[in-house]
């Protein structure tokens, strides 16, 4: 079995070869529509295109992507103020409206302030879901409840401390492990974008850091299930899904960030793990090694 591909390639090229009905989850985190071209000190990109061709472009492989979704799969689409409207609109028409799981927003405080408005501090990933079938493993992502919460402690039969929490209306009461914690809800404080001098950082413009992506693909992706990201940059959802026991695909345009992230999976690469594939989108029909 192949544990994972390298793609050299463009994103339409690589979805439009991939079996229908065959990938867990899709995780994009495509060009933002800056209306700029995206420079760190191991490469760039370009994000010029102006934001009616931006849409439609993007919109392709939206659809490709949906194709190549399994039955139980979730697509996960990152974005910023810009498009995310936009998109949302798009991926309704795609989906349907009830194929929208959750609009999460991704907030940080990393980063330039604004004299003239508030300062820009969230990105947006829609997930949407292929069908009612999607898969969700929420006790994979629970996070430590705040101190000071509504719910009072006590002691459960066995004398384990559990958070305890009485419905007003109904009066049921729900009793949670302490040690449990609680599911995230759908805005997120407690991850913050990567910082100049962060021990993650490649120098690839855009990086994410791997909790976002920890987070992501351990809620929605089941053990062994197969990841694909078309804008991988950096290779940190590959580096995330080789960590939590997943396949994974996924490929980049740009020679600099398939040269980054193919060191990258390398370095992280936990000891007896199946070889790296590396491939052209060309090569990838016929499974040549080229790269």
């Amino acid at each position: 079995m192949i544990a994972g591909r390298l793609i050299l390639g463009e994103a339409r090229d690589v979805l439009a070869a991939q079996p229908e009905n065959s990938i867990d989850v899709i995780y994009i985190d495509p060009p933002f529509a800056t209306g700029r071209r995206q420079r760190g000190r191991s490469g760039q990109y370009d994000d010029r295109t102006p934001l009616g061709d931006f849409l439609p472009w993007l919109g392709e492989r939206l659809a490709l992507a949906r194709r190549a979704l399994a039955p139980t799969g979730s697509l996960l689409v990152h974005l910023d103020y810009r498009a995310v409207h936009h998109v949302r609109v798009e991926l309704d028409r795609l989906f349907g409206a009830r194929g929208l799981v959750n609009e999460i927003v991704w907030a940080y405080s990393v980063g330039g302030k604004s004299p003239r408005a508030f300062g820009r501090k969230h990105d947006t990933i829609l997930w949407y879901a292929k069908s009612p079938r999607y898969r969700f493993f929420p006790d994979a992502v629970r996070v430590p409840r705040r101190p000071g919460s509504h719910m009072r402690v006590t002691l459960d039969d066995a004398g384990a401390a559990v958070q305890e929490k009485t419905d007003r209306k109904t009066g049921r009461v729900y009793r949670y492990p302490v040690h449990a914690g609680k599911v995230p809800e759908d805005v997120w404080t407690d991850i913050e974008t990567l910082n100049r001098s962060d021990r993650e950082r490649t120098g690839w413009p855009s990086q994410k850091p791997e909790r976002l992506l920890t987070r992501l693909l351990a809620a929605t992706c089941p053990p062994g299930g197969l990841v694909c990201d078309v804008f991988a940059g950096s290779g940190t959802t590959a580096v995330v899904a080789q960590r939590l026991g997943m396949r994974f695909l996924v490929a980049d345009l740009s020679p600099d960030a398939v040269r980054i992230a193919r060191a990258r999976i390398a370095a992280a690469a936990p000891a007896g793990s199946p070889e790296l594939v590396v491939m052209t989108a060309q090569a990838m029909r016929a499974g040549a090694r080229t790269l």
